[in-house]
């Protein structure tokens, strides 16, 4: 099979038909010939839906009419009479075909083997709006969009450094997906960056639609719930991470930039923390207190009711001795069955309208919750322990991170009924391990608990004071083969 490319011809209808060819004779395809004089001819080719058709009037169509006769360098000629700023001189039709579908506007010329792209897409976008998740009371209230020169200029304005590199590359030979890599050049470690570089280039799928495909095949060579890349939609928390020396990842179409490394103890962080005074603030532990209660607080409820009530107060002992007397189901199935109903209420929640929302969580959570106590369907201790549950799951402000956490309780939840604490103390061990043996790009996920690194402890648990942390760059600790693959 012959791998040679298409080349533009000298004579122009021979380009057209391939165009018209490749896009199947598609109505949005414009074609518009013009002449410069009785013995030169030249077109326009477009797309009608993504091009901008007043920029294509005002400075490509109306000064090229304005030539009267070819010099004897047209391709120059036209480069120096359009008026756009973004131009690119091509000798192969794929190429061309390429720039037709970001939107740009190619000119051929009659006997010239070559062809202009200007840049004239329109592409339709939202307008700026605030964050949908990482919401915060203080701070910028502006969140990325699905185009990507919109969030690369988002993140430009709080870094206004000559040391941001942007590097683009286009995935996905069926959606031709812009994917642009951005990090400081004087603070990434350029081991991290090949790396991520090496990931993003060996993506196998045709088709990029999200962030979120990027992010499935750059970590599928790791097994577990826990996210390994970190995705906001806030530019100032990814130009806080650039500061840092990770890498972002941006994907046009996508309003989730996504950051690496993402490390385990970040996903407790909210953009709110650097915006209030640290003095006195415990956020974080709470929320490392709620993430710890709710994996573990229904285990330990089943454990100590099923396996050790010797270990319960006996007046709280006695009153759950009473509600079980009433209550048909065992505790596990019982258990399982409001975990399944909240997780039921809280899918069904996402996809009503505003206006309904706030109605059914009243009905589906209130109402619902004490009429099936009342009814003796459910025991009310069990109620309580359910609802803590999940609003401590609420605590964290990644969510991607608080699946993983569901995933995590249910097998807790059967390990605590078949073995009680011992199981529980198993799983732990298993979850410490699991933990442990995680790296994201080369960085161990635990770090810098571990291994400690003393100097980046100043912004884990709490946050010192910016000072200390700004001025303190950070160094990343990275596995023995990421060291060895950088010759």
């Amino acid at each position: 099979m012959s791998s040679e490319k298409a080349l533009i011809s000298k004579v122009l209808n021979e380009n057209t038909s391939f165009i018209q060819n490749a896009f199947h004779h598609n109505k949005e395809l414009i074609i518009r010939s013009f002449f410069f004089s009785s013995k030169a001819t030249g077109c326009l080719v477009y797309l009608d839906t993504i091009a901008d058709k007043k920029v294509i009037q005002e400075h490509i169509l109306g000064p090229l009419l304005k030539i009267k006769e070819l010099s004897r360098n047209p391709i120059a000629q036209i480069e120096n009479t359009i008026e756009i700023s973004k131009i690119k001189i091509m000798s192969e039709l794929e190429e061309a075909i390429k720039e037709l579908s970001d939107g740009n506007t190619l000119i051929f010329i009659d006997g010239v083997n070559r062809c202009i792209s200007a840049d004239t897409a329109d592409w339709k976008d939202r307008s700026l709006s605030p964050p949908q998740t990482q919401r915060v009371l203080k701070g910028p209230q502006i969140g990325f969009t699905e185009l990507a020169n919109n969030n690369i200029s988002l993140i430009k304005r709080f870094i206004k450094n000559d040391q941001l590199t942007i590097e683009d590359q286009t995935i996905g030979e069926e959606t031709n997906t812009g994917v642009f890599l951005l990090y400081l050049a004087d603070k990434a470690d350029h081991d991290i960056v090949d790396h991520v570089k090496s990931k993003v280039k060996s993506i196998d799928l045709k088709s990029i639609l999200d962030s979120s495909y990027i992010q499935e095949s750059i970590t599928s060579d790791q097994i577990t719930p826990f996210p390994l890349v970190l995705a906001t939609e806030r530019p100032d928390v990814v130009a806080g991470h650039l500061l840092e020396g990770k890498i972002a990842i941006i994907c046009d179409g996508s309003p989730d930039v996504l950051i690496v490394p993402a490390l385990f103890i970040q996903f407790f962080h909210s953009p709110e923390d650097y915006y209030e005074s640290s003095m006195f603030d415990f956020t974080r532990l709470i929320r490392i207190c709620s993430f710890v209660t709710s994996i573990f607080l229904i285990p330990f409820y089943i454990a100590f009711v099923l396996f050790h009530q010797e270990l319960i107060p006996s007046e709280l002992l006695v009153s759950l001795a009473a509600q079980r007397q009433i209550v048909p189901l065992p505790l596990v199935i019982e258990v399982l069955l409001l975990m399944v109903i909240f997780e039921v209420l809280l899918e069904s929640s996402i996809r009503l309208p505003t206006g309904i929302m706030l109605a059914f969580s009243i009905i589906g959570t209130i109402i619902l919750g004490q009429s099936a106590a009342e009814a003796g369907i459910v025991q009310l201790s069990t109620l309580v322990i359910i609802s803590a549950t999940y609003v401590l799951n609420f605590a964290i402000p990644v969510h991607p991170f608080g699946n993983a956490i569901k995933a995590i309780r249910y097998i807790m939840v059967f390990l605590s009924s078949a073995f009680g604490l011992y199981g529980v103390i198993l799983g732990t061990i298993v979850l410490i391990n699991h933990l442990a043996s995680l790296n994201s790009f080369g960085v161990p996920y635990l770090s810098p608990i571990t291994p400690v690194k003393t100097a980046d402890l100043k912004d884990t648990f709490i946050r010192f004071s910016l000072k200390k942390i700004i001025n303190s760059p950070k160094k990343y600790d990275k596995d023995d083969l990421l060291k060895n693959s950088r010759k």
